[in-house]
């Protein structure tokens, strides 16, 4: 008799880009972020399977205050899975680690997965980029975690994702590097990014390529110019197998109340 064994799963929950602000009354382009973090919050905890681990890539704040981050610590509380944060461009990386210093390790286990976070943040910049010294410790992180299937979450896009204007603040400094590293390494199975505010999924030859809705204001896929989409704010789930495979999808969550500027031209 024929017995297929059936891989156990990890699911993983990934938000990203709430730009909450220090004051209960803030809004984003007309959007109270706080509000609709409140709503995905409780979609995850409502309407998919048992998570068992959760990443913030990056932009937990709006503008990096003190205020903000108890805000988002405050709401957090909520939830009862581990979770991990890491900086994007419009946090403070040292306030998050004062307020939270548990928070945000270098590498986290999940079954046999090794989840590397990574800091793009550069102080002053809207783009992302990685010094020398960052792809060198990348690159011996990967070989120390060879015999295991690896993603690497991040805050911006590594690649295009084909909105001319948030490309032009993408990974920069150490890009090429990067994509360079990566590809070389069989065990990198994903690399998963906020930042651009709207769903994306390709490929980068044996490497998922994975971005996400914003919990606040999306983006729409395909600009040119800055322009706000009527999409619903929304997550993504991961169901990781130990042998490196999984599966991945977005939810989006029907915000009530949801009003956001969609003629606005930037922020």
């Amino acid at each position: 008799m024929n017995i297929d064994a059936v891989q156990p799963e990890n699911r993983l929950i990934q938000i990203t880009d709430p730009h909450i602000g220090g004051r209960p009354d803030y809004q984003l382009l007309g959007l109270d972020t706080g509000h609709t973090l409140n709503e995905v919050l409780a979609a995850v905890s409502t309407d998919t399977a048992a998570a068992d681990l959760m990443v913030v890539t990056g932009d937990v704040s709006a503008n990096g205050s003190e205020a903000s981050y108890r805000r988002f610590l405050h709401k957090m509380q909520s939830i009862t899975t581990p979770w991990y944060w890491l900086p994007g461009n419009h946090d403070n990386r040292h306030r998050m680690d004062e307020l939270a210093p548990r928070r945000r390790p270098q590498v986290v286990s999940l079954g046999a997965w090794r989840l590397l976070l990574l800091d793009t943040s550069v102080p002053g910049q809207i783009s992302g980029g990685f010094s020398g010294d960052e792809i060198a410790h990348i690159r011996d992180l990967l070989a120390e975690y060879r015999e295991h299937p690896v993603m690497l979450m991040m805050h911006h896009q590594p690649v295009p994702v084909g909105s001319h204007w948030i490309d032009g603040h993408m990974l920069k400094a150490g890009r090429e590097a990067f994509i360079e590293l990566v590809s070389a390494a069989d065990n990198v199975r994903s690399v998963v990014w906020g930042h651009v505010h709207q769903q994306f999924d390709s490929r980068l030859a044996h490497i998922g390529l994975h971005a996400t809705p914003s919990t606040s204001v999306q983006f729409t896929p395909g600009s040119g110019p800055f322009a706000v989409d009527s999409e619903m704010p929304g997550y993504r789930w991961f169901d990781l197998r130990d042998d490196g495979s999984y599966d991945t999808g977005v939810e989006r969550v029907a915000i009530k109340e949801y009003r956001v500027d969609l003629a606005s031209s930037g922020y």
